[in-house]
């Protein structure tokens, strides 16, 4: 199928590439490629590929823009706020090319749907910010045996890694325990908006460069720290004792008993804050965060003075532990347990399941 006179123009810049030309562009015409987190990363990603030429772009993700995704989630505005970014995305991607299809998926991909959503799809790019869908991805990857292009960004961090399971490693030879992990995602730990657009970059180029044949990065790991200018790419190996792809595949260590955590929905800890003996409900969050929106009752306490030293509390006293999300109060919860806290608990979801099941007045941000 020859490219029509309009798409020889649009493409004209890449398709002069070495290595690229006409039957490169065939190559990206005809891909299927699948975005998983249409956020920081994902919201890039797809514009780039869309921009690109790649024939179908499937979007997955859940939920709306709020204000505070605009410095880095560039294909959104303010005018979107509150809007479903799956659509936003699906129509701004066809704004950038109308010669491409999208599809949008609203929802929330489990290890039980996962692997049904990205069987049609050449390639998948890992976009998300969590460990347990970042383990979805993985798995279902291994069992479809597709190869996907994982990135993540941490405040003015990013790492890169291109996993091509059964051929080479795969997260879990990285990671071995990344479903066991609380990481703290962007909402809470932090993000530059640049940092956030490099990675992104560079994830759209791995993808590309699959889908052309190029060399990528495969079976390595780049680390990259735009702070200090810093860029590190080291040589994966498969592991022998894999919990995913090894001798220990099937084994499931999310819910190991020492990683267990105490949870508190938000429907049971507004009962137990009108009751006759409420627990202490501690802030985990930064000072500001605390001054911008709090829950009625609680108090604001010292992440780091808590992990330190426990921050005075004493180890009889009932205490609830919140943040924005659950990421750094599951932390706390831990770090307590191991001093000989006994009646801690950790609110489920955080303010964000706060603010959405009781307290809808409360700002998201």
């Amino acid at each position: 199928m020859d490219l029509k006179k309009e798409e020889l123009i649009r493409y004209s810049r890449q398709l002069v590439i070495p290595g690229v030309g006409p039957e490169g562009q065939q190559k990206l015409k005809t891909a299927k490629v699948a975005v998983v987190g249409a956020g920081g990363l994902g919201s890039l990603v797809l514009g780039y590929l869309a921009g690109a030429g790649v024939g179908e772009i499937g979007v997955f993700d859940f939920g709306p823009v709020e204000l505070s995704n605009l410095h880095r989630q560039l294909i959104y505005g303010t005018g979107d706020i509150g809007k479903l970014k799956t659509d936003l995305a699906k129509r701004r991607l066809l704004e950038i090319n109308p010669e491409i299809k999208v599809n949008a998926n609203e929802g929330i991909l489990t290890r039980e749907n996962i692997s049904a959503a990205l069987s049609g799809y050449d390639f998948i790019a890992d976009c998300t910010d969590n460990f347990l869908t970042r383990g979805a991805i993985n798995k279902a990857c291994l069992k479809l045996k597709k190869t996907y292009v994982h990135g993540a960004v941490y405040q003015f961090e990013g790492q890169l890694a291109v996993f091509e399971p059964h051929a080479g490693p795969c997260l879990g030879c990285l990671a071995p325990g990344a479903e066991s992990q609380e990481n703290q995602a962007c909402a809470e730990a932090g993000v530059m908006g640049p940092a956030a657009g490099a990675v992104a970059s560079m994830q759209a180029l791995e993808v590309l460069k699959l889908i052309l044949g190029f060399e990528t990065l495969k079976g390595k790991f780049a680390m990259l720290n735009f702070r200090l200018a810093d860029f590190n790419v080291v040589e994966l190996k498969k592991r022998e004792d894999c919990p995913v792809c090894g001798s220990k595949a099937g084994a499931d260590n999310k819910f190991i008993e020492a990683l267990s955590v105490d949870l508190i929905t938000p429907e049971e800890l507004k009962a137990r804050l009108a009751s006759g003996k409420p627990p202490r409900l501690l802030d985990l969050r930064y000072p500001w965060e605390h001054d911008l929106c709090h829950i009625a009752g609680d108090a604001w306490i010292d992440f780091d003075e808590l992990l330190k030293n426990g921050a005075g509390l004493g180890a009889g006293e009932e205490f609830v532990l919140y943040c924005k999300g659950q990421s750094k109060s599951t932390a706390a919860f831990r770090a307590l347990r191991a001093k000989g806290f006994t009646k801690v608990s950790v609110l489920k979801g955080g303010l964000d399941a706060w603010a959405e099941k009781i307290e809808k007045g409360l700002p998201r941000y």
